[in-house]
C-alpha cells in the first residue's frame, strides 16, 4: 500500500476517535494530558470546559448521549485509557488515566451536567396549536408563569403531551375551564412549581397524577366536578394552603409532611376516607366540610393553626400525635363514638358540639386560651384531670353523675352551665362568672365554696333553678331573660351579695323568689313587669337601687331598711289611650334611709328610654314612707294629683335643701314651706 495513502486514513481515524499522538518519530516526554474534549451527535457538537483535572460536559436536559462520536485530544505521544472508542454511555461519570511516553500518570474526571432550557415570562397556550408549537421547543423551566386555557371563549385544548420535557416553573401554573382534556398527562414530569397550582374548575378532567411533584411553593387549588382522583405521591411540601374542591374518591399525598397555609377538604361527593400519613405540620387552618367522609386520618400530625371539622358522616378522627391547635378547634355533630386527642397539651379555643359522642379523651390538655365548648352526650372528668387554664368561657352541656372541675384548674373566666349533670363540684376554683343557660336545671346541684367571689348570671332558663349547696356569699347576681312558662325562680342559701344584684328583664316567668338574701353590698336594679318579687330577708342595699317593678305584696321588701346610694322607683303612670301600668300600692314598710336620693317617678329609666315624660294621674300622698327617717336629697316629678308630702315629716329635716326637687305635680312646695311653713298638704 502506498505509503501516503496509509498516513491519510491513519489522520483520519485519530480526528473522530481520539487525539492522543503516537507517531514512530524518537521522542522522550513527561506530557499527560488532555487538551481538548468534545462529543458530536448528528450535526450538534458539545464542547467540554476544564476546572483542573475535571472534564465538564454540558448538555441539555432531555438529551441522552448516545450515538456519539468522542473526539479527544492529548498530550503528544500519551496514551489514554479507557480508550473512548470503547464507551457507550456518557451520561455518567468516568475516570480517564493519561499516561505519557515516560510512563507518568494523570487521572482526570469527566461530569456530565444537565442544563435547563429555561423561558423567562409568563407563558400563555390558549390553544392546542399554542400548546404542540411551545411543546416542540423542549423547554425544561420557563421562569415565569404557565397558564393553560381561557376561562371563558371557544378555543378549547385537549392534550398536553407535548409539554413533557417541562420540570419546573418558577412562579403560577393554572388550568382554566376551557382544558377540555381528561388528564394531564404532558404536565406529569413536573417536579418544582414555585408558586400557585390552581386548576379552576375543569370539568373534563377524569384524575391529576403527578409523580414526580415534590414541592409547590404557594396554594394548590384543586377545582373540579368530575376528578375522581387526585395523586401527588411525592408531594412533599406546599408553601400556602391546599384546598381540594373537587369530586374526587381516591387521593394519594403519602409524602406530603409541611403545609404552611391551611388545608382545605371541600370534595363535593364520594370520597370515604382520606389519610395524610406523613403530614407533620399545618401553619394555617384545617377545614373538612366534606359530609360524605368517614375517616379522617392525621397520624403524625403534630399541630395546626386551626381544626374544623363540619358536620358530617365521620366516624373516625383519628389524631394521635396532635399537640397543639393555636388558634380553635371546632367538631361538629357527626356519628363519632368518640373525639380523642391523646397527646393535646395546649388550644387557643375548642368547640365540640357533638351531642352523640359520650367520650372526650384530652388526657394531657393543659391550658385551652379562650373558650372551652363541651356538647356531648358524656364525659369522663379524668379525661382532662390536667387542665390547668381556661381563658375564657368554659361551658358544660353533658350528661354525668357527678363532675367535679379538675382540681388543676384553679382560675376560671365564666363557667356556662347548661344541663344534664347531677352534681357539679366547683369548688376550689376561683370563678369570676357562673352562668346558668339552659333546661332541666331543676335537676342539678352546684356545690361551691361558703364565700364564691365570682358573679351569678341566670340566662334563658327553661325550667327550674338549680339546687346551691355550699354557697352563702356570692358577688353578683344578673338575671337575664327567662323563658320559663310561668315557673317560679327560688334562690334558696345566698345571704349576701357582695356586688351587684339586676334584674332586667320582661319574661314570663311567675316570680323572683331570694328566700334567705340579707343584704346587697352594691347596687341593686329591678326592671320587670312579672307578678311577684320577695326579698323576705333583705335588709340593706349598699349601693344605689332601682325598682321598676309592677307589683308589691307582703314579701316584696318587708325588712328593707337602708340603701346606701340613691333610691329610684315607680309608681306608675296612664298612656294616651287610657291604658294603667304600674303597682296598685308600693310597700317599703321597714325602710329607714336613703343615704342618696329618693327619686319617685311613674315610670323609672329603662334600656330604651332614659327620660321618660309619663304621668302619674292616681297618687296623691306619700303616707307609704312613713317610716323614713333620714334621705340625702328628694326628687318628685309628674304626679298630676299629689296633694300631700306627710311622709316625709319624719326624714326632712336630713335633706340637704340643694338636693329637693319637684316639679310638675298637683303640689310642688318649696324646701322651706315644708321644714318651715309645715305645709305639707296643698293649701285650699
Amino acid at each position: 500500500m502506498n505509503k501516503n495513502i496509509l498516513r491519510a486514513i491513519l489522520l483520519f481515524a485519530l480526528a473522530f476517535v481520539v487525539g492522543c499522538e503516537d507517531d514512530d518519530d524518537p521522542f522522550v516526554g513527561d506530557d499527560n494530558f488532555i487538551t481538548s474534549f468534545s462529543l458530536k451527535q448528528g450535526e450538534i457538537s458539545y464542547d467540554a470546559s476544564f476546572k483542573g483535572d475535571t472534564i465538564i460536559l454540558e448538555t441539555p436536559e432531555g438529551i441522552v448521549l448516545n450515538d456519539v462520536t468522542a473526539s479527544v485530544v492529548c498530550s503528544e505521544n500519551s496514551s489514554i485509557k479507557p480508550h473512548p472508542s470503547v464507551i457507550t454511555n456518557w451520561d455518567e461519570q468516568i475516570y480517564f488515566v493519561v499516561t505519557s511516553y515516560s510512563g507518568a500518570e494523570r487521572r482526570y474526571l469527566y461530569i456530565p451536567e444537565k442544563k435547563a432550557l429555561a423561558f423567562e415570562g409568563i407563558v400563555i397556550l390558549n390553544t392546542q396549536e399554542d400548546v404542540d408549537a411551545f411543546g416542540a421547543k423542549g423547554l425544561t423551566r420557563i421562569d415565569g408563569s404557565l397558564i393553560i386555557g381561557r376561562q371563558n371563549g371557544t378555543d378549547t385544548i385537549h392534550s398536553l403531551e407535548a409539554l413533557s420535557s417541562l420540570k419546573s416553573v418558577a412562579n403560577d401554573v393554572t388550568i382554566n375551564r376551557l382544558f377540555m382534556g381528561y388528564e394531564l398527562t404532558g404536565l406529569d414530569n413536573l417536579e418544582e412549581i414555585g408558586g400557585n397550582f390552581m386548576i379552576n374548575y375543569v370539568d373534563s378532567l377524569w384524575g391529576m397524577t403527578f409523580n414526580h411533584l415534590v414541592r409547590v411553593g404557594g396554594d394548590l387549588n384543586i377545582g373540579s366536578n368530575a376528578i375522581s382522583e387526585i395523586l401527588c405521591p411525592r408531594l412533599e411540601s406546599v408553601g400556602g394552603t391546599i384546598t381540594l374542591a373537587a369530586a374526587f374518591v381516591t387521593s394519594d399525598f403519602s409524602s406530603l409532611r409541611q403545609i404552611s397555609g391551611g388545608l382545605n377538604l371541600n370534595g363535593k361527593t364520594g370520597m370515604t376516607g382520606i389519610v395524610f400519613q406523613s403530614l407533620e405540620r399545618v401553619g394555617g387552618a384545617i377545614a373538612s366540610t366534606m359530609t360524605s367522609l368517614k375517616k379522617l386520618e392525621f397520624p403524625v400530625l403534630r399541630n395546626c393553626d386551626k381544626l374544623t371539622v363540619g358536620k358530617g358522616a365521620l366516624g373516625l378522627l383519628y389524631m394521635p400525635l396532635l399537640e397543639d391547635v393555636a388558634t380553635e378547634l371546632v367538631v361538629e355533630n357527626n356519628p363519632l363514638y368518640e373525639v380523642s386527642f391523646p397527646v393535646l397539651s395546649h388550644a387557643g379555643m375548642i368547640t365540640l358540639n357533638c351531642p352523640n359522642v359520650n367520650q372526650f379523651n384530652a388526657p394531657f390538655l393543659k391550658t385551652v386560651d379562650n373558650n372551652f365548648s363541651l356538647t356531648l352526650a358524656g364525659v369522663n372528668p379524668e379525661q382532662f384531670s390536667v387542665l390547668e387554664s381556661v381563658g375564657g368561657v368554659l361551658s358544660l352541656n353533658f350528661a354525668a353523675e357527678d363532675f367535679k372541675l379538675p382540681s388543676n384548674l384553679k382560675k376560671l373566666g365564666i363557667l356556662v352551665i347548661s344541663a344534664g349533670i347531677t352534681r357539679l363540684d366547683i369548688r376550689g376554683t376561683e370563678i369570676n362568672e357562673l352562668q346558668f343557660n339552659g333546661v332541666g336545671l331543676e335537676n342539678t346541684t352546684v356545690i361551691g365554696d361558703d364565700v364564691f367571689a365570682g358573679g351569678f348570671n341566670l340566662q334563658n332558663l327553661g325550667g327550674y333553678f338549680p339546687k346551691l349547696e355550699g354557697f352563702h356569699e356570692i358577688g353578683d347576681l344578673t338575671i337575664g331573660y327567662l323563658g320559663m312558662g310561668g315557673n317560679t325562680v327560688e334562690i334558696a342559701g345566698i345571704r349576701k351579695i357582695n356586688g351587684n344584684f339586676s334584674y332586667w328583664a320582661n319574661s314570663n316567668v311567675d316570680g323572683i323568689l331570694l328566700t334567705d338574701l340579707e343584704e346587697v353590698g352594691g347596687n341593686f336594679r329591678l326592671f320587670s313587669n312579672i307578678k311577684k318579687y320577695h326579698f323576705p330577708k333583705l335588709e340593706h342595699i349598699g349601693g344605689n337601687a332601682m325598682m321598676s317593678i309592677d307589683n308589691y305584696d307582703d314579701q316584696t321588701f318587708p325588712l328593707l331598711t337602708t340603701v346606701g346610694g340613691d333610691l329610684v322607683f315607680k309608681t306608675g303612670y296612664q298612656d294616651r289611650w287610657g291604658g294603667s301600668y304600674g303597682p296598685q300600692e308600693i310597700l317599703y314598710p321597714s325602710l329607714r334611709s336613703v343615704e342618696g336620693v329618693l327619686d319617685i317617678r311613674p315610670a323609672t329609666p329603662s334600656p330604651w328610654n332614659e327620660n321618660p315624660s309619663e304621668v302619674n294621674k292616681k297618687l296623691d300622698n306619700l303616707d307609704f314612707l312613713a317610716g323614713l327617717e333620714s334621705i340625702g336629697g328628694f326628687r318628685l316629678v309628674n304626679h298630676e294629683v299629689m296633694i300631700s308630702y306627710e311622709g316625709l315629716k319624719k326624714a326632712i329635716s336630713t335633706c340637704p335643701a340643694s338636693k329637693w326637687q319637684v316639679e310638675n305635680n298637683g303640689y310642688n312646695p318649696t324646701y322651706e314651706e315644708l321644714t318651715e311653713k309645715q305645709q305639707w298638704t296643698k293649701p285650699e
